[in-house]
């Protein structure tokens, strides 16, 4: 019998996290952010139990528990080891975010650094585009009526995945997470909040 693997998925996207705001939103137009949201963005600082998140949000145990089963689940936290002496008892269970949250000045930083390389791909595809536009014109995608357009994420990731093998060790794989996904991720984190907590500290 074949032995199971993980699904093999690789979820790209981008989103904004806002910290744990002192004050209610301003703006009534300002969607308020998740439970979700608020879960990754308490835990990005420092690993908690349910019974913490649970005081924090003012959530009773058993509900801030399934949000945290969920967050495990789909991949956006993880249990996560934490010294006996940091404990408040013995067996707490504390979790953490399962990918780099990346704060404003830091992707201020990243984005800096990354832009001349940017230019350089952009330059490479427009120089290329021509091969790839005639490679899908003879694929059975473009037959069934596909556009370039529907197959540019395809593109986009095979292009990154080949790039990554011609420059390993620098753009070492991803390992695939136990619970089977291996994610791209590119979390924002409003400091903000946290920035004026600080202050006031």
């Amino acid at each position: 019998m074949t032995p199971q693997t993980g699904k093999q998925l690789r979820w790209i996207r981008e989103s904004h996290i806002p910290a744990p705001a002192l004050e209610p939103a301003s703006s009534p137009d300002r969607a308020l952010p998740t439970t979700r949201e608020r879960l990754v963005a308490a835990l990005a600082d420092r690993p908690g139990t349910v019974a913490q998140l649970a005081q924090g949000f003012g959530l009773s145990q058993p509900t801030m528990l399934e949000h945290v089963r969920r967050a495990v689940r789909d991949g956006l936290i993880t249990e996560v080891h934490v010294d006996e002496g940091q404990r408040h008892f013995p067996g707490e269970r504390y979790y953490a975010t399962a990918a780099p949250i990346i704060r404003q000045p830091d992707r201020d930083l990243l984005t800096s650094a990354c832009r001349a390389l940017a230019g350089e791909v952009a330059a490479a595809l427009a120089r290329n585009e021509g091969d790839l536009l005639a490679a899908f014109a003879m694929t059975h995608l473009a037959r069934e009526g596909w556009s370039f357009a529907d197959l540019w994420p395809y593109l986009q990731e095979t292009i990154y995945r080949l790039a990554r093998e011609e420059a390993a060790p620098v753009l070492a794989p991803t390992p695939l997470r136990p619970h089977g996904l291996a994610w791209v991720e590119d979390s924002v984190l409003n400091d903000e909040a946290l920035q004026q907590k600080e202050n006031l500290a």
